[in-house]
């Protein structure tokens, strides 16, 4: 499933910083040999939330990818977030 290899790169971010520098500024290179679909790559590309939570990520694994790429936690980091996810719940994952 290609939901799980997006799973894969976004534990992979948050545990390396370095493959969150890669991500943030070329998205291809972090890409390179990971058979992520076009949604997938576009979305990790515009660090689009949102939509890689419709996707089907995991949401754990999606907030902790978000902490990386964001600097750390911070309370504008997390209103950020929650505005991103407003009006979704659980049932609006496509797994």
């Amino acid at each position: 499933c290609s939901s799980d290899l997006a799973n894969r790169l976004l534990r992979e971010v948050a545990a390396d910083g370095d493959l969150a520098d890669t991500l943030r500024a070329d998205p291809d290179a972090a890409f390179a040999g990971r058979d992520l679909s076009d949604q997938e790559r576009a979305a990790l590309a515009a660090n689009d939330i949102r939509r890689l939570y419709l996707l089907g990520v995991h949401p754990f694994l999606l907030w902790n990818y978000a902490l990386r790429l964001g600097g750390g936690f911070s309370l504008p980091l997390a209103r950020s977030y929650l505005d991103q996810l407003k009006g979704l719940d659980a049932t609006d994952l496509e797994t």
